[in-house]
C-alpha cells in the first residue's frame, strides 16, 4: 500500500522517526491508525444515556462541592492513582 501525506504530516512523521519517537514510517502510520480505531470505538459506545448519566454525576459533584464536601486535589489524585492498581 502506498500513501501520500500532506507536507505537515510528512514532516511530523519524518521528524518522529529521526528523533526515535517512531521506529519507522510504517510504525508511525500504524500507531496513528490504531488511535483512530480506538477513537471510533469510543465514539460509537457513547450514547445519549451515557451523556445524561455523566451530566447527572457532574451535577451531583458540583452540588457536593457547593455544600463544602470537597477534598483537596492531591487527595483526589492519590485516590485515583490507587484505584488503578
Amino acid at each position: 500500500m502506498n500513501i501520500t501525506l500532506n507536507p505537515v504530516l510528512d514532516s511530523f512523521v519524518s521528524r518522529g522517526v529521526r528523533e526515535g519517537l517512531f521506529a519507522s514510517v510504517d510504525a508511525a502510520i500504524e500507531e496513528g491508525l490504531e488511535l483512530l480505531l480506538r477513537q471510533n470505538k469510543l465514539r460509537s459506545s457513547f450514547t445519549a444515556k451515557n451523556e445524561a448519566d455523566l451530566l447527572d454525576k457532574l451535577d451531583a459533584g458540583l452540588a457536593s462541592l457547593d455544600a463544602g464536601k470537597g477534598i483537596p486535589a492531591t487527595q483526589a489524585f492519590a485516590t485515583l492513582r490507587n484505584q488503578g492498581r
